[in-house]
């Protein structure tokens, strides 16, 4: 069985448990031992007295009784508590006292010896409550020393809590955690906690390199793209259709410009310059090839813009960040829609993108935004990672991204900005 509870609570509680039983059994032991030795105490006191009471009863004197002790010969006028009892110790109790009792038998006469014991179950009774006041003294003891015990034991598991959920232990120059504890199992502990946090910060330095030095390396060679594109437009010597593709050229080493600043942005997690624009503006400089691509497959691709309409000023956003997203849903839509169009609903909190394809299941809803998934069903194909970086960017910016269905058939993407 699986104890969701703290461990510092399950340790007092095993320790209260423990000395509950072991205070319980020997407080039980105390009384089952002061039972049996008042008992042994009581029967041989009174086997001593019977003989001589009894002789003293043949000869016709008046036995020497002590004080609460009486004695009685056959049966008649015997109290209703000594009736039918055969010869042994007793113990009875009326409605008054309590008293200890020797029945014997000679040549089939009855007697009977009887001492009163109220003095005697009066410190018993004492013996009794002082055993029960020390086993509640003892689970009570046992509460008091668990927690503060507790508190020691735990408290280098919770300081070592403390440095591993610190965000600083993942500096290069961090100190190991160990060198702060004793070889024991929390130090053990702590050096597993080094070796790992050891390997993680190789990784995310090994990653930051990577980042950066893919950004640099490609700055270089788009930046060469892009000027010869440019100077190649400015010539006059060029037809029509070559100064259309080469702008097209231009344009893609830009995006693809872009699009390193973003995934740069995304891996230092840092803020970095970028370009703003109203998401108007944004659209506008990408439908139409939006559109040749959803022609491309004989598909729609309409659009709807109230931020116009509404008559509030216009707001302005990352053009890399809200560009990247766009064309990850975008693309996404046009991917796995087989018939329909598509259509993108501008407003000035955010957008919603819907299209006729096969929809999403309830059961996939929760998982479509986790990188390389691809979905049971429809078209498989592509790294299963657009809806991942829409959401990361989303994430980052603060922005909220939700997906629904479209009736009757297809998906919808909606986009909210933050306030």
């Amino acid at each position: 069985m699986e104890f969701k509870s703290p461990l510092s609570q399950r340790i007092i509680i095993s320790f209260v448990l423990l000395t509950t039983i072991v205070s319980g059994l020997f407080s039980f032991g105390i009384m089952a031992a002061i039972d049996i030795v008042k008992r042994d105490l009581v029967t041989a006191e009174l086997n001593r007295k019977f003989p001589n009471i009894l002789v003293d009863y043949k000869q016709g004197h008046i036995p020497d009784l002590d004080i609460g002790t009486q004695f009685y010969s056959g049966t008649e006028d015997l109290p209703y508590y000594l009736r039918d009892l055969e010869p042994g110790f007793y113990e009875v109790k009326d409605a008054k006292s309590s008293f200890h009792v020797m029945m014997r038998k000679d040549k089939e006469r009855p007697f009977y010896l009887v001492q009163e014991q109220p003095s005697v179950s009066k410190h018993e009774n004492l013996l009794e409550f002082t055993v029960i006041a020390g086993f509640f003294l003892c689970v009570a003891t046992s509460l008091v020393l668990g927690i503060m015990m507790v508190r020691r034991i735990i408290a280098p598991v919770q300081r070592l809590t403390q440095q591993v959920h610190n965000r600083e232990q993942l500096l290069l120059d961090a100190p190991p955690i160990s060198t702060d504890y004793t070889n024991d199992e929390v130090g053990r502990l702590a050096q597993a906690f080094d070796r790992t946090l050891s390997m993680l910060q190789e990784s995310l330095q090994r990653e930051s390199m990577f980042t950066s030095d893919v950004s640099h390396e490609l700055r270089t060679p788009l930046m060469v793209i892009k000027s010869s594109c440019d100077l190649l437009i400015e010539k006059n010597q060029l037809d029509d259709y070559a100064r259309q593709r080469i702008d097209i050229i231009s344009k893609a080493a830009g995006e693809i410009q872009e699009l390193v600043d973003t995934f740069l942005t995304l891996a230092r997690g840092k803020e970095t310059e970028q370009n703003n624009a109203t998401l108007t503006s944004i659209i506008d400089g990408n439908l139409r090839e939006w559109q040749n691509q959803a022609a491309g497959k004989g598909l729609s691709f309409t659009l709807q813009d109230h931020t116009v309409a509404s008559g509030e000023q216009a707001a302005l956003f990352p053009v890399p960040m809200v560009r990247t997203v766009l064309n990850n849903l975008v693309r996404n839509a046009i991917h796995h829609t087989a018939e329909g169009g598509i259509s993108l609903e501008v407003r000035s909190t955010g957008f919603t993108l819907c299209d006729t394809g096969p929809g999403i299941s309830t059961s996939e809803k929760g998982s479509i935004f986790k990188p390389f998934f691809r979905g049971q069903s429809g078209n498989r194909q592509g790294l299963g990672l657009g809806l991942s970086i829409v959401h990361r960017i989303c994430q980052k910016e603060r922005w909220t991204v939700a997906v629904s269905d479209n009736q009757p058939n297809g998906c919808c993407f909606t986009v909210t900005f933050k306030a």
